[in-house]
C-alpha cells in the first residue's frame, strides 16, 4: 500500500469513527433530556388522592427494558416532586397496582407494551411510551433532532389523571378527552 493510499484509509477511518461518535452523543444526549423530561412531567399532572401521600416517594417506573441506566438516577438525584423525593424503581412488567406514578414503558417491544399498558389501564399512573406504535398517556417523538412529545389526553382521563394545560401546550400534538354528550 502506497502513502497516500494508507492516508486516505486514515482519513476514511477517522471519518466514519467521528461521524459513530456524533451518533452516540446525540444519542447520549436524547437519552438524558428524556430522563428528564419523566420527573419535570409531574408538577403538571394530576393524581387523584396525592394529598394523602405526603413525605412518602414519588415513584417513578421503568418496567422492562431500561434504556436510561444510570442517566435516570443522575438526573432525579435530589429532586422532588412538591416535597416527596423522587424514587427510581426498575420492574419487570407492570401490574394494576404497582407502586408507579409515573411508569416509563418504551424501552421494550411493542406487544410488550400494549400488555404493559393493559396492565395499567385506569390505574392513576402517567404512562410514558417512547415512539411505540401503541401509546401511554404521554407518547416521546423524536421530532427535527429534538424530543418532542405527545398527549392522549383521553387515555388521562380514562386513568383518573389531570394534564395541565400548560403541558399541553408544549405537546406536538393532543388527544383531547371526550366531553359529556360527544359521539363515540
Amino acid at each position: 500500500m502506497t502513502l497516500a493510499g494508507a492516508l486516505r484509509l486514515a482519513v476514511v477511518a477517522l471519518a466514519i469513527s467521528s461521524i459513530a461518535a456524533t451518533a452516540r452523543a446525540q444519542e447520549s444526549l436524547e437519552t438524558a433530556v428524556k430522563a428528564a423530561y419523566l420527573y419535570k412531567f409531574a408538577p403538571f399532572v394530576g393524581w387523584p388522592q396525592a394529598a394523602g401521600r405526603t413525605g412518602q416517594p414519588f415513584v417513578v417506573c421503568v418496567v422492562g427494558a431500561d434504556p436510561f441506566g444510570a442517566v435516570l438516577d443522575r438526573a432525579v438525584a435530589g429532586q422532588k416532586v412538591g416535597d416527596r423525593p423522587i424514587a427510581i424503581r426498575r420492574l419487570a412488567a407492570a401490574a394494576h397496582d404497582s407502586p408507579c406514578e409515573i411508569a416509563f414503558l418504551g424501552g421494550s417491544r411493542a406487544q410488550s407494551v400494549k400488555d404493559e399498558l393493559a396492565a395499567l389501564y385506569g390505574a392513576p399512573v402517567l404512562t410514558v411510551t417512547d415512539g411505540s406504535p401503541v401509546t401511554g398517556v404521554i407518547d416521546f417523538a423524536l421530532t427535527q433532532g429534538r424530543v418532542r412529545f405527545r398527549v392522549d389526553d383521553q387515555v388521562a382521563a380514562e386513568d383518573g389523571l389531570t394534564i395541565s394545560s400548560k403541558l399541553l401546550g408544549l405537546a406536538i400534538s393532543v388527544k383531547s378527552r371526550k366531553t359529556l354528550g360527544s359521539n363515540p
